[in-house]
């Protein structure tokens, strides 16, 4: 896909890794600008509380999508408890969670990089704050 292509599709993923035993959280974010995959937020982005998109692709649809975009070397799993809706220009887009499984982090795709919250320090509040809403999800 281009990007003019990704930045228009109506869904976007945070990917992370909570190890089984330790609950040692990571996610995965691109190397450039955000932490969703396949592209960052359009800019003007806000949640859009209380609010759904009328149609909305399947979080199964926009998974194999992803995985089809990036290369992963292990099928990744959805995280049902989450699901956030964006208001961007133009659309409301939906936020999925997937999960790495397993107890040891893979290698990152080309373009990415695992972290830490505490490595958000510093990025744009609308990224530290979806990375916070997964961590709340995922870790109580």
């Amino acid at each position: 896909m281009s990007a003019a292509e990704l930045a228009r599709l109506a869904w976007r993923i945070l990917v992370c890794h909570k190890h089984p035993v330790s609950a040692r959280l990571h996610f995965l974010i691109p190397q450039g600008q955000g932490v969703l995959l396949p592209a960052a937020l359009p800019a003007l982005s806000v949640f859009a509380e209380g609010e759904r998109p009328l149609v909305q692709s399947h979080p199964a649809m926009a998974l194999a999508a992803l995985h089809a975009e990036i290369d992963f070397p292990r099928p990744l799993e959805l995280v049902a408890d989450y699901q956030v809706f964006m208001e961007t220009p133009g659309c409301l887009l939906s936020v999925y969670l997937a999960a790495l499984p397993g107890h040891d982090l893979c290698a990152p795709p080309p373009g990415t990089r695992w972290i830490e919250l505490p490595q958000s320090i510093g990025m744009p509040w609308l990224d530290r704050e979806l990375l916070r809403r997964a961590y709340e999800v995922l870790l109580g």
